[in-house]
């Protein structure tokens, strides 16, 4: 009787491993060889520099409240560089030095760039680890003109925008090189992360190569093919929220073959209003 019931249990386990294709042999190949996709998402504001006063009848006060005596009443498009946040209140410095304070509801933040910074070799050795890296970047890294598949990937991102009565997004060479940089390093550091080991997260990377920002995001992923990581970010909350957002106005798109899922791919979202 004993022995009916174990050889029963042995066989009632081989029909479970063998219809759920669960076998030593099959994880091992499923790690080595990964089918499907990975990706993730992240995004967060910058550090507000500037605001422009968006219309007329706009007033600085001297105070973070409405009853607070005013100092100047701008124009519209007038800039003013900002100290600090209080609040839904801007601080930003007067002509004279003194602060004054403008509701968020009559500004906007901008984004003025002011310089370019170069992108290093992939190779390089980041100033973090003592050394200076090359001031003078390679063609690959510094290159003017999306690749094939960074242009399909850009196509049918403003693709969905569009259907989603967003605006297109711009292409920013400058943050694309950046991104390529962030997918080699996955390939090369064996990672997926936004956390570099290397270069820090999204936004500390972009903060060292001069780029700026008013808000920023970071979308990156592993698949076989342009279409499918499109398809699987556009199925996924965190990865569609950064493609559909209409806070963004410029993406960077940096597309490397190689990792466990064939090609890996890093989408860099900036807002840059002017």
């Amino acid at each position: 009787m004993n022995k009916k019931i174990i050889t029963l249990t042995l066989a009632l386990s081989c029909v479970f491993m063998t219809s759920c294709g669960v076998n030593n042999q099959s994880q091992k190949q499923q790690q080595q060889q990964p089918i499907g996709g990975v990706e993730s998402s992240v995004n967060r504001m910058g550090n507000i520099e500037k605001i422009k006063i968006t219309g007329n009848g706009a007033n600085i006060k001297a105070g973070c409240n409405d009853n607070a005596p005013v100092l100047q009443s701008p124009g519209k498009d007038s800039t003013f560089d900002v100290t600090g946040q209080v609040a839904d209140w801007f601080a930003v410095k007067l002509p004279n030095n003194n602060i004054g304070f403008v509701p968020k509801e009559q500004c906007k933040p901008i984004v003025v760039d002011d310089k370019k910074a170069d992108i290093p070799a992939e190779n390089a050795v980041t100033p973090s680890q003592g050394t200076t890296s090359p001031k003078t970047p390679t063609a690959q890294n510094n290159a003017t003109t999306l690749t094939d598949a960074e242009q399909e990937m850009l196509k049918l991102i403003n693709e969905a925008r569009a259907q989603n009565n967003v605006p297109a997004l711009s292409i920013d060479m400058q943050v694309t090189n950046v991104a390529r940089l962030k997918s080699q390093d996955m390939i090369d550091n064996n990672y997926f992360s936004h956390n570099s080991p290397k270069y820090g997260s999204p936004f500390d990377m972009m903060k060292s190569f001069g780029i700026k920002y008013t808000q920023a995001g970071e979308n990156i992923a592993g698949n076989q093919n342009v279409q499918n990581a499109h398809n699987a970010l556009m199925n996924s909350p965190g990865h569609r929220k950064n493609i559909l957002s209409p806070d963004y106005t410029h993406i960077g798109i940096g597309i490397k073959g190689g990792g466990p899922y064939g090609n890996m791919f890093t989408q860099m979202f900036v807002s840059k209003p002017k």
